[in-house]
């Protein structure tokens, strides 16, 4: 999905060190900055050691420790790898965070709260535009309505 839709900026959040590798990602794809955020100390210098072991320098991404709830930026894209429980409080947080238009990628869900993912997308006002499938793992993606 991320080699789909990223065009310029990715925003990332997590609670397990997902920035790291989704930001990581998104460059790969052709954004031209990647924001991460994530609750974890050690994601810092993972982020740092693993962007340079894949040759992308510094400028071209941000890590912070912190929450997307707490920033007040208005994105593009915005990606959570995080529990079904956690995305069904945070998404109607993130939609005033989305642009018009603006992608919301959730991953990490469990092929049985997809419906419970689904349900908290559609309730926050958002469009469901794809729905993929690793195993038991889903992706859930959504825009927002202009």
């Amino acid at each position: 999905m991320l080699s789909k839709l990223i065009k310029h900026e990715f925003r990332a959040t997590s609670r397990i060190m997902w920035p790291v590798f989704l930001g990581m990602l998104a460059l790969k794809f052709g954004a031209e900055h990647s924001v991460g955020t994530d609750l974890d100390p050690c994601a810092i210098d993972a982020t740092y050691e693993n962007m340079e072991n894949n040759g992308i320098s510094r400028d071209k991404y941000e890590v912070m420790i912190g929450n997307i709830i707490d920033d007040k930026a208005v994105q593009d894209k915005v990606g959570a790898n995080i529990l079904a429980p956690v995305l069904v409080e945070l998404t109607p947080v993130i939609v005033n965070q989305l642009k018009p238009g603006g992608i919301y990628i959730t991953s990490g869900i469990i092929d049985d709260k997809e419906e419970t993912v689904k349900e908290a997308v559609a309730k926050a006002g958002l469009e469901l535009i794809d729905v993929t499938y690793q195993g038991e793992w889903v992706c859930v993606t959504a825009r927002k309505r202009n």
